[in-house]
């Protein structure tokens, strides 16, 4: 599915998923910032990107210049999508992470050298996007999963989308929102179902929002 969302071969979205979920150097990040936090009691500190591993693969096929994430939570999507921004910028193609989360203390992974790709800016959500004057690429909406709300995002940020942005919405097991903004924007819309092995989790999904042209 996303070979085809982002037009290249199978073949090359299958690398980027290993190249991520084999990333140890990330992983040891990611775990040794949980040990070291004082909130580390809410944290696992076995690493599982689950459908994340789809948001990396999107950003290292396109090569976008911007992400956004609204809702970061403790950063292991901050992590990831900077850690794909890191190797964008080792082929020559540079990118710029910014989060977005009201609490305080979220984002506490995202530091080090992937801190220097990006950065969380601490507030409500849509007022910080509303406040951005910048293009956007790749979004990545993961704030308030009310339906109210994720539709409020899409419509701000709508503005800012560059021609070739591809929207990635993980409320879209939930509602049908992204969908629906896809329809009424002409944008094709395509969803992937997470199924956990082992976890008493259901599993969430990745709802993909793009155009044809997004290269």
């Amino acid at each position: 599915m996303l070979s085809d969302v982002m037009k290249c071969e199978y073949s090359t979205i299958i690398g980027y998923l290993d190249e991520a979920d084999s990333d140890e150097a990330l992983k040891s990040h990611i775990a040794n910032s949980i040990a070291q936090n004082s909130l580390a009691t809410f944290a696992d500190r076995e690493v599982r990107f689950g459908r994340r591993l789809g948001w990396y693969a999107v950003v290292r096929a396109m090569k976008p210049e911007v992400v956004i994430e609204t809702g970061v939570d403790k950063g292991l999507g901050a992590c990831l999508l900077t850690a794909a921004l890191m190797r964008n910028s080792a082929e020559g193609y540079e990118g710029r992470y910014l989060g977005t989360d009201i609490d305080p203390d979220a984002g506490y992974l995202l530091s080090g050298k992937y801190a220097e790709f990006g950065q969380v800016l601490y507030g409500d959500s849509i007022e910080t996007l509303t406040a951005l004057d910048l293009t956007v690429d790749v979004f990545v909406n993961d704030s308030d999963h009310s339906a109210e709300y994720e539709a409020a995002e899409y419509e701000v940020v709508a503005q800012k989308l560059s021609g070739r942005a591809v929207i990635l919405g993980d409320n879209c097991h939930v509602t049908d929102k992204l969908l629906e903004f896809s329809l009424k924007r002409g944008r094709h819309f395509l969803y992937f179902g997470e199924r956990p092995a082992d976890h008493w989790y259901p599993g969430g999904g990745i709802g993909i929002s793009f155009v044809e042209d997004n290269q």
